[in-house]
């Protein structure tokens, strides 16, 4: 009659697999690590670099009716801005700028629809109502925009930008 034995385990054997194995991982571990560098230097970029995604038709439509549309917080609570709209063309004419006031850390720029010689209104200092500009954002800071296939882009990842 033949006896069935069990499972054998090889000590040595086993010893020496377990060895090999963590002399691997440590290998790779070395190689990742001298791989990823140790520099200092962080740099996070998240989403998009322009602000997209607004119909331009629509939004010049919208201006055309009720005035600058303001986009709060846009990076981070370090840009908010106003999107205006000249002419009939959603091409072309659009005025983004920056919503902080020029020179200040705490004030906001705000739209008076009554403001201005013209009757189409003006950018007013939030902390001086005496301080405006015009409904064209001269003399506020000035974000660059395009428009591709009627999308409206506005770059937001620096302000001061030359729009076409």
């Amino acid at each position: 009659m033949t006896v069935a034995r069990g499972l054998q385990l090889d000590v040595k054997r086993a010893l020496i697999v377990t060895a090999v194995g963590l002399a691997g991982a440590l290998g790779a571990l070395v190689v990742v690590l001298q791989l990823a560098g140790s520099s200092d230097a962080i740099e996070v970029q998240l989403g998009d670099p322009d602000f997209r995604g607004i119909h331009a038709a629509d939004l010049a439509a919208e201006i055309a009716e009720n005035g600058p549309v303001p986009f709060p917080d846009l990076v981070g609570n370090e840009l908010p801005i106003w999107v205006h709209h000249h002419g009939d063309d959603p091409t072309v004419g659009w005025v983004t700028v920056s919503a902080r006031v020029p020179g200040s850390t705490g004030c906001l720029v705000q739209w008076d629809t009554d403001g201005g010689t013209t009757g189409d209104g003006v950018f007013v200092d939030g902390c001086d109502s005496t301080t405006t500009w015009p409904a064209d954002g001269a003399g506020l800071a000035p974000l660059a925009w395009t428009v591709l296939a009627g999308e409206l882009r506005i770059d937001v990842a620096r302000t001061g930008g030359t729009s076409p």
